[in-house]
Formats: C-alpha cells, structure tokens, sequence
C-alpha cells in the first residue's frame, strides 16, 4: 500500500461514517450527498445544503484536517474511479466501512479496499492530492465560467 495516502484515505472513511451518521439523524427528507472539489453538499427533497470544509466539519464533528482530506479522496474518485474499474460504467459508489463498493446497473458489483485507493492517488497524483491543489483547481474553475459568460 502507497503509506503516503493511508492517513488520507483513513480521513476520507471517518468522515463518510460521520456523514452517514449526521444524515440519518439529523437530515429529514434526506436524497444523498456528495462533494464538489472544495464543497460539501446533502440534498433533501425540498432544498440543497451546501458547506465549505469549515462548516462542515464543524456540523460533522470531525477536524478540519479530516473534512480536507475527505474532499482530497472523493475528488480522486469521482475524477479517476476508472482506474480502479476499467472501462465499467458505475452507477453508484460508497465506502461501506473500510471498502469502496462500485456498483453497477445490472446489480453487479466491484469491492476495493483502502489500498487500492492509496494506489489509485499514488498513480494520479500529479493530479495534485492536497487542498491546496483543490483550491487551486476550483478558483481555475470558476474564472473559466466567468470567461465562458
């Protein structure tokens, strides 16, 4: 295993346990969740709460440091969950304690553990694995909206 992301990875499966946690206890009408480079979101049926790593961690009762390397690991996954299954076409993903399940529309899936995703960042990480990397890429994001407009 990749040492280098373990502290990471394991960051990134302490959140998702807290957010599973805070979403069945405290969320009424609760769709899903997920994230977007820097920002965390649960979406209801009726609205879309959306938080920064401060605030989420905060309502999740987790570090700051952990929030921030949750949102390292779900951008790494949502970005290059090819590398772990292929040319497959997932319809969901989550952590399920210490394992990342994929799954796919004909009920089938794929079981990685926390290694394989320490493997995943160590092979994309020119990609750049650090917040700041994130925060990089989504002021890059946002000024080529506003050049599109």
């Amino acid at each position: 295993m990749s040492k280098k992301y373990e502290s990471v990875v394991s960051d990134y499966c302490v959140v998702v346990e807290a957010i599973e946690s805070y979403v069945s206890s405290q969320v009424a009408d609760f769709e899903y969740w997920d994230a977007e480079v820097t920002k965390f979101f649960i979406d209801t049926e009726s609205a879309t709460y959306m938080y920064d790593y401060v605030e989420a961690a905060k309502i999740l009762g987790v570090s700051d440091v952990q929030m921030q390397n949750f949102l390292i690991v779900h951008c790494c996954l949502g970005d290059y969950l090819d590398g772990l299954i292929g040319e497959k076409d997932p319809e969901a993903w989550d952590m399920k304690g210490q394992q990342l399940v994929v799954t796919y529309s004909d009920n089938s899936e794929d079981v990685f553990q926390t290694s394989d995703i320490c493997e995943l960042m160590r092979k994309t990480e020119a990609a750049g694995w650090t917040f700041a990397d994130l925060v990089s890429a989504e002021k890059a994001l946002q000024e080529q909206a506003k050049n599109e407009y």
